[in-house]
């Protein structure tokens, strides 16, 4: 069977397309370059089909088995991927824009480097370029394909990757704004102390870092403790018992559970108590959520 028509930008597909692609793929043909701009190949079997620089724009892959199938580099531009299989699929550089991932498998696919999609290289690359209007359009079209893929992959309880493609949606959102505009640095802010809610690390350092950072800072005015004053500048300095007072006064202000026997005698301490207790309420809340989304999707 001769496959060089299927590469002729001029090819159109009719009712033997899928018979005879899936056919040559049977045969372990390799069936990249093909031009299947709106074919009909729903329910085709494409199992470890090797399909590099496919143009499937608009085509209808409706319950096709694709499993494994190697898709480097296609055009699925508002294709029809209802309830196929894609797992263990090579979707690294594929557009989806506007494609209908309801249902679509996607475990275990090779997105490439870091998760991001083609829109989102092609969005850096207009920005480097300087063509800003560009820019933002590839991290729009970037932001509503991982939305759409993230609703796809909650469905399937997939939850590891479900947070990647959140993380990677808030980036492609926040790329949009202004570059010193606060919606973008707070944005970029909650990515490093949180990981936008999905990066146990991150929170648990953002955790620590806070608390270490206000302890060093009760330390410059000190801390009442019983008739005594514990700080760095107190006349009973001591390395080991100062900063383990210090760093315990520090855990009891970040959990919010109460003072005892040690209060903030000065405006920075005060100050301080008031800022580290309001994180300590949201960045807890956020870690426990964090670890009851890591809990429930396995």
């Amino acid at each position: 069977m001769d496959k060089k028509k299927y590469t002729s930008k001029d090819y159109i597909s009719d009712e033997k397309t899928s018979s005879e692609i899936q056919d040559l793929n049977e045969q372990k043909k390799d069936l990249s370059n093909f031009n299947l701009d709106q074919a009909q190949l729903e329910n085709i079997f494409l199992v470890d089909a090797k399909m590099e620089n496919c143009n499937f724009s608009k085509a209808n892959l409706k319950n096709a088995s694709m499993y494994g199938a190697n898709l480097k580099g296609s055009n699925l531009f508002k294709a029809n991927l209802e309830n196929a299989n894609l797992k263990n699929a090579n979707l690294e550089h594929v557009n989806l824009l506007g494609a209908n991932l309801s249902g679509t498998k996607l475990e275990n696919v090779n997105w490439g480097k870091n998760y991001k999609i083609i829109n989102e290289l092609e969005a850096e690359k207009a920005t480097k370029n300087g063509d800003l209007k560009l820019s933002k359009q590839k991290y729009r079209e970037a932001e509503e394909i991982y939305r759409s893929i993230k609703i796809s992959m909650q469905s399937q309880t997939l939850g590891d990757e479900t947070g990647q493609f959140f993380i990677r949606e808030m980036i492609a959102k926040r790329k949009q704004f202004n570059k010193f505009s606060t919606a973008r640095i707070g944005s970029k802010i909650i990515e490093l102390t949180t990981g936008y809610g999905e990066k146990l690390s991150n929170i648990v350092f953002t955790v620590i870092g806070i608390i270490i950072a206000c302890m060093f800072l009760y330390g410059i005015e000190g801390i009442s403790y019983g008739d005594k004053v514990v700080g760095f500048f107190s006349a009973d300095f001591s390395p080991l018992s100062t900063l383990g007072n210090l760093f315990y006064f520090s855990v009891v202000v970040y959990s919010t559970v109460g003072f005892g026997e040690m209060l903030p005698i000065g405006p920075i301490g005060k100050s301080v108590m008031v800022f580290e207790g309001i994180m300590g309420g949201l960045v807890l809340a956020i870690l426990i959520i964090a670890l009851y989304k890591k809990t429930m999707d396995r």
